[in-house]
């Protein structure tokens, strides 16, 4: 099936749209990334049907990493937790979708903090997961929570990475996640696009934290251009974002900060290969 910025072809001409314009700007944009060469592993996409209608399976995810040149991404379901409200067929779904493209698909979990999130999160782990997504706008919770420290401690005693929501909708983050490191030190968090949802305070208190890293996808540019490089893992967010700007917003950060070509490298992969136990 034909796509253009990780949509089918034929949608996008059926209403109305410049589709051969849109695939010459994907292909301008393309040959004019620039980056470094070596793996480009995505740290956000989600599988599934998001209860706002967004939607993403993963033959077309691969699809759209095979366009770009992405080898691999980390995966967890879209916010359908189910009628169990535990995320149960979501969490399989993307485990299957891991099982079906191996070595392409990096599976995560992701929970409910207040619904069955232990057994969840076991279940998950039993079937490969390796990594915890955490949502806390979406699913109503506090990142300090009870409930959301049990969920991070399992994930680091399971030697997880756990990836939050930090976007949109999120607000007052840097005293929340300073709460639940102060009670899990040995966590390893990301906060999903750049924590724009709190960029500054966050960027105060964990630019050089050792335990907290920064997801690249649907940030902002002058957010980005403010952190260091280390601490920084590219991500797509599709099906919200695509991979195609995803890039060429991380090369953007790259010439105004003028980060090296060996620490672009580490962003758009071999920091979360690292992160992920996957450095090779």
């Amino acid at each position: 099936m034909s796509r253009v910025w990780g949509e089918d072809a034929a949608v996008l001409a059926a209403a109305g749209a410049d589709v051969a314009g849109l695939t010459a700007l994907e292909d301008a944009i393309l040959d004019g990334l620039a980056l470094p060469d070596g793996p480009r592993w995505d740290a956000h996409t989600h599988l599934g049907t998001d209860a706002d209608g967004h939607a993403l399976d993963a033959a077309r995810l691969v699809a759209d990493m095979d366009r770009w040149g992405i080898a691999a991404s980390v995966a967890f379901p879209a916010n359908e937790p189910g009628p169990d409200g535990a995320f149960t067929a979501a969490n399989d779904a993307v485990l299957a979708a891991a099982a079906g493209h191996p070595g392409r698909i990096v599976p995560f979990c992701r929970v409910a903090p207040d619904t069955g999130a232990g057994a969840a999160i076991a279940r998950a782990a039993a079937g490969g997961a390796r990594g915890l997504k955490l949502h806390p706008v979406a699913q109503g919770f506090a990142p300090e929570s009870p409930e959301c420290i049990a969920c991070v401690r399992l994930a680091t005693e399971l030697g997880w990475p756990v990836l939050f929501h930090a976007g949109f909708g999120a607000r007052r983050l840097a005293g929340p996640f300073r709460a639940l490191l102060d009670a899990v030190p040995a966590a390893r968090i990301i906060l999903a696009h750049g924590a724009r949802g709190d960029a500054r305070a966050v960027r105060e208190a964990f630019a050089d934290h050792p335990g907290v890293w920064f997801d690249t996808s649907l940030a902002a540019l002058p957010d980005l251009v403010e952190l260091r490089p280390e601490r920084l893992v590219f991500g797509s967010d599709r099906p919200y974002g695509d991979h195609g700007t995803g890039l060429q917003l991380v090369g953007l950060a790259a010439g105004v900060a003028g980060w090296t070509t060996a620490q672009v490298a580490g962003i758009l992969g071999g920091t979360l290969r690292a992160l992920l136990g996957s450095a090779r």
